[in-house]
């Protein structure tokens, strides 16, 4: 008789669809809306954005994951690739460098890279799966 192995994958939304959790057997996924976190076509976390990314920290540290933390950042396809690829990895590595200065994940190493356009989550020929592409996620391995 074939076994088969399942993943099973829950994930939870926010009624705006800005803000997003999944969990798996093998890894938690917090994903924000880059219109959380930042102005347009830039890398400046708000400071109503910190709270949310200080929330965030204290979940991980609750969790007491693995050592390694990474943080992938995404845009939408308007603009030059090489433009949303920056800025995607601006945006990535400004979330790290927060993560970073917070006291209760000093144990934790955070890596940061910037994806661009690749891996769109929403169709990027209307405004709102745009907004939904252009997103950061933090990704905590939990084995």
């Amino acid at each position: 008789m074939e076994s088969r192995t399942y993943d099973l994958v829950s994930r939870v939304e926010n009624l705006a669809g800005t803000e997003r959790v999944s969990e798996s057997q093998t890894e938690t996924t917090y994903s924000l809306q880059a219109a959380v976190l930042f102005a347009k076509d830039s890398a400046d976390i708000s400071s109503q954005a910190k709270k949310k990314i200080d929330g965030i920290a204290q979940k991980i540290a609750q969790a007491n994951p693995s050592k390694t933390v990474e943080i992938r950042g995404y845009t939408d396809n308007l603009g030059s690739a090489q433009h949303g690829l920056e800025l995607s990895k601006d945006r990535a590595n400004a979330v790290k460098d927060l993560f970073a200065r917070s006291p209760s994940l000093t144990r934790i190493s955070f890596t940061a890279k910037g994806l661009g356009e690749a891996q769109p989550i929403a169709d990027n020929g209307n405004e709102a799966g745009r907004q939904k592409n252009r997103r950061v996620e933090i990704v905590v391995a939990t084995r």
